[in-house]
């Protein structure tokens, strides 16, 4: 990916600092992600940003299971981005993104999208 600036891969997820100052996360398809994993997300984030909130653009299409421990410290720890973008292609994606924004209500901005390249331009008007 030509944008790439900075990259951590995790086992369970692969997450990169665009160029265009977005972050990127793709989990490992079809995966159970827990508490764990979702501490490892925000330290890499942290770490990718220099500890800055920036917008984050979210793949859940192929993203397995997230257990409430994983949900309640994203949302606990929202202060590491100032958007997000919650990129959807099926579904049962759009189902689960539509249960996490409904039960975590976010305080950042946060929306689902079918589009990346429409989702990376709403992330990029949101850039602190």
């Amino acid at each position: 990916m030509s944008d790439e600036v900075a990259v951590f891969t995790h086992e369970k997820f692969r997450m990169w600092l665009r160029s265009d100052g977005v972050v990127e996360l793709t989990w490992t398809p079809h995966v159970p992600s827990g508490l764990e994993d979702a501490v490892a997300a925000i330290e890499a984030m942290s770490g990718l940003t220099g500890g800055r909130a920036a917008p984050l653009l979210v793949h859940t299409t192929d993203a397995g299971p997230q257990d409430r421990a994983a949900r309640m410290e994203f949302v606990r720890r929202q202060e590491i981005v100032s958007a997000v973008a919650l990129l959807v292609g099926n579904p049962l994606s759009r189902m689960m993104a539509t249960f996490f924004i409904n039960v975590s209500r976010p305080e950042v901005p946060t929306r689902l999208f079918d589009d990346a390249d429409a989702a990376a331009e709403w992330l990029r008007s949101r850039l602190v």
